[in-house]
């Protein structure tokens, strides 16, 4: 009975990273942006850049994180639309808490989950 209690003890702390093994530490965000000309620069709330989407070319792969992640869009004849899009925390995340208090997944950021789409819309230039 020791050795199965032993087992456990030794397997709950291996895989108490719940959302890290089960979810990944990135992510794959799809933007669709209007007019299709249009580019987006995305930077983390520290002014780093994370990447560059456009119309065509619109998957944005990014660590996941707490930080909000702010998203500047241009197109030629469009006025500027500059927004921030937060993370909110995961299920296997939470889960992970009653297993080691989380730590692993907030370490690595894997308890946090950016929206899967975003979509743009940008406004013509007033004459």
């Amino acid at each position: 009975m020791k050795t199965k209690s032993a087992l456990f003890g030794i397997a709950a702390t291996v895989l108490s990273g719940c959302a890290s093994i089960t979810q990944g530490t990135s992510q794959i965000i799809a933007f669709t942006i209007d007019p299709v000309d249009g580019k987006c620069t995305v930077t983390n709330s520290e002014n780093s850049p994370i990447g560059t989407v456009t119309g065509t070319s619109n998957l944005l792969q990014t660590s996941k994180g707490a930080q909000d992640l702010i998203i500047t869009c241009n197109a030629d004849g469009y006025d500027q639309k500059v927004f921030r899009i937060s993370s909110s925390t995961q299920t296997a995340g939470v889960l992970g808490v009653a297993i080691d208090l989380g730590i692993t997944d907030m370490l690595t950021g894997a308890m946090w989950k950016y929206p899967e789409h975003i979509s743009v819309s940008l406004d013509k230039n007033k004459p």
